[in-house]
């Protein structure tokens, strides 16, 4: 009974992997009407031709959408562990079934914070590496991804280099100030020049500790 048991979990992931793959597909293919027929449709005639085309690939979506959630709650039912049913095989959202921006707006703003929908990330399904599409969807979100990688090095070096700049700048109030004090000949003024020395003193410290 364990070993059918087994061979059943491995079937389902095998139903799931497959309903993924056909999901990227058809939201691929739905990002593609919407951009190369239905935004530059010219006729009413194409544009109804375009909305029947999507309302199809939605239809698709759905259908396999479902086939996943089956697969999922057989798995889950057949004893997957809990790991692989929160990191690997998740609940699909209707706000991940949107039409990647990529495609339809590629020239949006925002695009440094977009996050791709988990199940892009799935390496179960093979056969749609070979999509002219997907090769060309994944090989941008890959440019975008470096791109991002190397601002953030970029800002933090930056950043690195602006805090040696702001204990610099506190070191050098501090050296003027202690200049002031030499200098001061009103007994008012030595007081507040030594304070001013103490403070930024303190400054300089503050941030050499957590800089």
């Amino acid at each position: 009974l364990l070993a059918l048991q087994a061979e059943e979990l491995e079937l389902r992931k095998g139903q799931a992997n497959d309903c993924l793959e056909r999901i990227q597909l058809a939201l691929g293919h739905k990002a593609i009407i919407y951009r190369q027929h239905f935004r530059s449709a010219n006729s009413v005639w194409t544009g109804t031709r375009s909305k029947q085309e999507a309302q199809c690939c939605h239809i698709k979506i759905k259908k396999y959408v479902r086939s996943y959630q089956r697969a999922r709650l057989a798995m889950e039912r057949l004893g997957m562990d809990q790991d692989s049913l929160e990191n690997i095989y998740q609940e699909i959202l209707p706000e991940q079934l949107n039409i990647d921006k990529e495609v339809t707006e590629e020239n949006r703003f925002g695009q440094g914070s977009d996050k791709l929908a988990w199940f892009w990330r799935v390496n179960g399904a093979k056969k749609s590496q070979k999509d002219a599409w997907m090769n060309e969807f994944y090989r941008m979100n890959w440019l975008k991804a470096k791109a991002r990688w190397n601002r953030w090095e970029e800002e933090l070096s930056l950043v690195q280099h602006e805090m040696g700049w702001t204990i610099g700048w506190f070191k050098h109030q501090e050296e003027k100030w202690h200049q002031w004090w030499n200098e001061a000949m009103k007994s008012g003024h030595q007081p507040y020049a030594y304070r001013q020395v103490l403070v930024w003193k303190a400054f300089v410290m503050e941030a050499e500790e957590k800089f």
